[in-house]
């Protein structure tokens, strides 16, 4: 037999409702941030960095933009301009990023084995998009018109295309371009007719600057803030834990949470969503407390006790893609560390140049400039005749 329309309603009802009660969870229960570390995009961390000269407006603001970010930054040394402009002149270097390794190494010793950056803009076109919507003429519950509303938009667009190539002077190595794509917006919205498009230059700025971002992405090392929630039931004393996280004693929180899952643990009659709330509040404790591969077994744990909750799988995917950031940083370190500890490449060792010698001269030829210092008087007749006899035997 076919379910009727009531059990058909009843059965999705019943369905809902776990869905339903994660959706109540989310809202009632407080957020906690946490925080996940991404290692420079580049793959090694960078000490020293050098711009090459540029050929365009909108190259130029890219480069400004990134200078003032990365000296602000403090992180690393940013090079002259002029002094890099001046070495990279007299070697006949363009703006290509077409540098071979060896011409790289030789650059390094020049300007003290920075990481090189050329900047490069394609494309940096302003768009103005006329938008209209109209919503229909409607009537209200009380019988009351509501004319059609046209509402107007003006929208400014920026196309902004461009690449960085990087070359380590230090080892010669050439890294891959990486390609930079940003297409911000701004738009003004009117009923009463079409308002004035956005300024192109606040647009273009905003452009400048999201590209700035990903350079400094690529060069440095940084930091993502991910809200997640946290339990503060009244049940084993989760409240009390999250009361601790409030004051900023995430120690004290984990404690407190280490304490609500032994209470939960050890009550036979502890339903199995407090077994998973209180395994979560223990693995975000140690989440926000930056002990990820603590963290996942807790997360792990929580997840058994009910696997379709996406409250826990998202926690737990967070804490895993934090663990792999966590290793790829380490990865980053230990190449570093090779390139720093590495000594000098060294010139490839000369032959010695072959040292000319001159053909020994004949007894003849020694007897003839024997007898012409005897005839100019610079040598006595005693040295004369001792010379003469001692050619005189290797005949």
């Amino acid at each position: 037999m076919r379910p009727g329309p009531i059990a058909v309603l009843i059965a999705a009802g019943a369905l809902a409702v776990p869905a339903q009660a994660q959706f109540w969870d989310a809202l009632i229960n407080p957020d906690v941030q946490v925080t996940l570390t991404h290692p420079p995009g580049l793959g090694i961390k960078v000490q020293r960095v050098a711009f090459a000269p540029v050929n365009s407006a909108a190259a130029e603001d890219l480069l400004s933009a990134c200078i003032a970010d990365l000296t602000s930054a403090g992180q690393l040394d940013v090079l002259d301009r002029g002094n890099i402009e001046k070495v990279l002149g007299e070697q006949k270097l363009s703006n290509s990023g077409l540098v071979d390794e060896k011409t790289a190494v030789e650059l390094g010793k020049l300007l003290g084995s920075p990481v090189l950056l050329f900047v490069k803009v394609q494309r940096s076109d302003v768009k103005h998009i006329p938008l209209q919507k109209t919503d229909a003429a409607w009537t209200d519950k009380k019988g009351e018109y509501h004319p059609a509303v046209t509402t107007y938009t003006s929208k400014t667009q920026v196309e902004f295309n461009g690449s960085i190539q990087a070359v380590d002077l230090a080892s010669g190595r050439i890294y891959s371009q990486q390609r930079i794509a940003v297409s911000p917006s701004r738009e003004e919205s009117s009923t009463q007719g079409r308002p004035e498009y956005p300024s192109d230059t606040e647009v273009r700025e905003m452009a400048v600057n999201m590209a700035r971002d990903q350079v400094h992405k690529m060069l440095l090392s940084w930091t993502e803030q991910r809200k997640l929630i946290f339990y503060d039931d009244k049940d084993y004393g989760m409240k009390d834990a999250y009361k601790r996280l409030q004051l900023q004693d995430g120690r004290g929180a984990l404690a407190k949470s280490l304490e609500a899952l032994q209470a939960a643990q050890a009550d036979p009659k502890c339903k199995p969503k407090y077994l998973g709330r209180t395994n979560y509040n223990v693995g975000m404790c140690q989440f926000i407390l930056g002990d990820y591969a603590a963290a996942v077994p807790f997360l792990k744990a929580a997840r058994e006790t009910d696997p379709k909750h996406k409250i826990f799988a998202n926690a737990e995917s967070e804490c895993l893609r934090a663990v792999g950031l966590m290793q790829e940083m380490s990865r980053v370190d230990a190449r570093s560390a090779k390139v720093e500890l590495a000594p000098p490449r060294a010139e490839p060792a000369r032959a010695p140049e072959p040292v000319a010698t001159k053909p020994a001269a004949s007894a003849e030829d020694r007897l003839t400039r024997l007898e012409a210092l005897r005839k100019k008087g610079l040598i006595s007749p005693e040295d004369y005749k001792a010379k003469k006899a001692e050619i005189m035997k290797d005949l």
